[in-house]
Parts: structure tokens; sequence; C-alpha cells
């Protein structure tokens, strides 16, 4: 048995190139250029992302600046700060359920003319005008059993003798529940 004769061309002529192979050289640049620009990308996004790690490094070796005072507050600063402590402890009492409770102990009888309330000592002024005695017991017996008030008493009355119909006018302390 013999073998056919090999016959290699080292040396092929330029001139025929397949369409396919043209094909696949052509897909050959262009994901080359694809991955060129990919990479380009990537080391941009680098730098940017290491430019973030330096800023942020150089913020935190920055000193900070300091919340306490370097020195004591002077006398105008402490008497501006409790006033301003005041005006937030007012501002903090339960105002609604307060206005809430006299409101319901007010009857057709009173007519309530001032409150005066003192949210730091819980304690409440109420003075106005009430049509006879009963009106004005009935709005204290209202207004003591009331949630919000304990301790409702009469602390002044009047009989305005020189009004129409004699109204009492009347003053009444009562202690403000939280």
């Amino acid at each position: 048995m013999s073998m056919p004769a090999l016959r290699i061309d080292f040396v092929r002529q330029a001139g025929s190139r397949s369409p396919v192979a043209l094909a696949l050289l052509g897909l050959g640049v262009l994901a080359a250029a694809a991955a060129f620009i990919g990479a380009e990308r990537a080391r941009e996004e680098a730098a940017r992302w290491e430019q973030k790690l330096e800023d942020t490094k150089r913020l935190a070796r920055r000193a900070l600046p300091s919340l306490v005072p370097e020195e004591a507050p002077t006398e105008d600063v402490a008497r501006e700060l409790r006033a301003a402590n005041a005006v937030i402890e007012q501002l903090a009492a339960p105002w609604d359920t307060l206005f809430r409770d006299v409101e319901a102990a007010v009857s057709p009888d009173v007519a309530l003319l001032t409150a005066q309330p003192d949210p730091k000592n819980r304690r409440v002024i109420l003075s106005g005008e009430a049509r006879d005695l009963a009106g004005l017991l009935t709005f204290i017996a209202r207004l003591e059993s009331s949630p919000g008030f304990e301790d409702a008493h009469l602390t002044r009355h009047e009989v305005r003798v020189n009004l129409p119909r004699r109204p009492i006018a009347f003053e009444v302390h009562a202690s403000w529940l939280p």
C-alpha cells in the first residue's frame, strides 16, 4: 500500500481570499476596537473612584471644628438661653387639652373673659362673668370634674350691682394636670 503524495504549498498566491475569512477578519477588528473602548472607560471609571477615595481620605484627615465652646457663656448668653428654654417649655405644653377642657366646662350662663395659664407651675387662672351664682358654681363643678383639672376653687367674686342683670365677676384658680 502506498500513500498518496502530499502536496504542501508553502508559498501560496495572495490573490484569492474567501468572503468568510474577510468577514471573520472584520469581526475580529470590531471586537478588538470594542475591547479597547471598554478598557478605556474602565480606566476612566477607576480614576474617578480613586479621586473620590483620595478626597474622602483628605476630608477624614482634616481637623473638625470643636462643638464644645472654648469659654463659658457670658451672663447675657446664659440669660438668653434661659429665656429660650422657657419659651420652648411653654410651646411644648399641651395647650389643646387645656382649652378643650375649659371649653367643655363653660356653659351659656358663664362668659369666660381671660385664661392665664402657667405651664411651669401647672396652674391656670380663669376670670369671667356669670349670670347667677348657680351658673358660676356649675362652671366650677364641671371644671373640677374634667380630667385635665383638679383643685378648682373660687378665689374672687363680685356682684356687679351697677350693671343690668347684676352679673357676677369671678376668678377661679385650678391645677392643670399634664
